[in-house]
């Protein structure tokens, strides 16, 4: 069995993932989780996640019962079908993956851009926030002293 780091870092493995959990958009605006080259930066945060590790470990020794390549010779319908039954096995794999998947797709600059955003941070500069009225405000404080 592959240690941690080993199939956190199959780059072949983790971007074919990645591509069947966030796919490329049909208009063409968003990339694909897996072209944005995110298995890098993600293995660090999840080499702690044991669910994680042995949740694609267990995913990647079933894709290789069908193909030895194990990765990207599959059909993508197989794959598929794959990752669904490993999701069954382990419900937590796709939870814990995907929120670590979506923090950092949702915050590269290529898909900031395609959803319209400025590539940037959102400080120092911050996003422009309606002016709200004081007096809202007041309230929460009444009700804090209130307390």
């Amino acid at each position: 069995m592959a240690t941690e780091s080993t199939i956190l870092h199959d780059i072949a493995f983790m971007r074919t993932l990645h591509d069947l959990v966030i796919p490329p958009s049909n208009d063409g605006k968003l990339p694909g989780a897996g072209s944005l080259g995110l298995s890098t930066d993600l293995a660090p945060a999840l080499e702690g996640n044991s669910v994680i590790v042995s949740g694609l470990q267990d995913l990647q020794d079933a894709a290789r019962q069908k193909d030895p390549d194990g990765r990207t010779a599959l059909e993508p319908t197989v794959q598929l079908e794959l990752v669904e039954t490993q999701l069954r096995l382990s419900p937590a794999l796709m939870a814990d993956l995907t929120h670590q998947l979506y923090l950092a797709y949702y915050q590269h600059p290529t898909v900031l851009q395609g959803l319209g955003q400025p590539p940037r941070p959102p400080f120092p500069e911050g996003y422009r926030v309606e002016e709200t009225d004081p007096r809202l405000i007041e309230v929460l404080e009444e009700r804090a002293r209130s307390l």
